[in-house]
């Protein structure tokens, strides 16, 4: 006897019960399966690139100020002030938390191991772009200007290019949102860079000059690589 209660019917066994921990499970025939989550929404390419134009300008403004620079010397670097060391790191620090935070590899990246690397590409692009700020900084009032520009630009572009990568599995946006990721780190530290070169007494660069500068050295480079990364090149079979 079951007390008077009606049998469990095919009809009724399938349907939709809330558990105690708020998680939605699907009874079929008898056994539970968990509903699959939500996915979390991305954050659109715009975003990124509004969210790493206002820093490039905050870093830039930051960077003008009257900081202890390096002292140059038969072409390498003497006496770096520990002040600037720990405001550059600051800095580095806040550009790869925040690309991490928009870009979000962890929700987009389907591999454990694209993941990890990703932000291996973001810190190594951090600390590349850390020792440029402090050679630039070391030819403020020096009368010389600094060479390499192409350098420069390829500390943009190859983050970016290998981002795509590895994301080359995971679509178009998912390239394109952790190209741009990369760029959330190299183009304000790049700013930083100019604008430390900027800053010394009686230079006449203004910050449009410094703009300027990281548009030619950072920024235009990043979009030829997310460019580059967004383009399918998938073979596509007739018909």
């Amino acid at each position: 006897m079951n007390g008077g209660a009606p049998p469990v019917t095919a009809c009724d066994a399938r349907r939709v019960t809330p558990d105690a921990a708020a998680r939605l499970h699907l009874v079929h025939d008898n056994t539970v399966a968990p509903v699959p989550p939500t996915p979390a929404r991305q954050v659109r390419p715009v975003v990124l690139v509004t969210v790493g134009a206002g820093l490039t300008v905050v870093l830039a403004l930051l960077g003008r100020q009257p900081w202890q620079l390096p002292v140059r010397d038969g072409g390498g670097m003497l006496d770096v002030p520990q002040s600037l060391v720990s405001f550059l790191l600051i800095c580095a620090v806040l550009c790869t938390w925040l690309a991490g935070r928009l870009a979000r590899p962890a929700e987009t990246l389907r591999s454990s191991g694209a993941r990890y690397t990703w932000w291996a590409l973001a810190t190594g692009a951090a600390v590349v772009s850390l020792a440029g700020d402090l050679s630039l900084a070391s030819y403020a009032g020096t009368g010389e200007e600094p060479g390499d520009l192409a350098l420069r630009c390829a500390v943009s572009v190859v983050p970016a290019v290998l981002a795509g990568i590895l994301a080359s599995e995971d679509g178009r946006a998912a390239r394109v949102r952790l190209a741009l990721g990369t760029g959330l780190v190299t183009v304000p530290l790049g700013a930083l860079g100019w604008a430390l070169l900027s800053s010394a007494a009686g230079a006449s660069v203004g910050l449009g000059d410094v703009l300027a500068m990281t548009g030619l050295s950072a920024a235009a480079p990043l979009a030829l690589a997310v460019t580059f990364v967004a383009a399918d090149r998938r073979s596509r079979l007739p018909g």
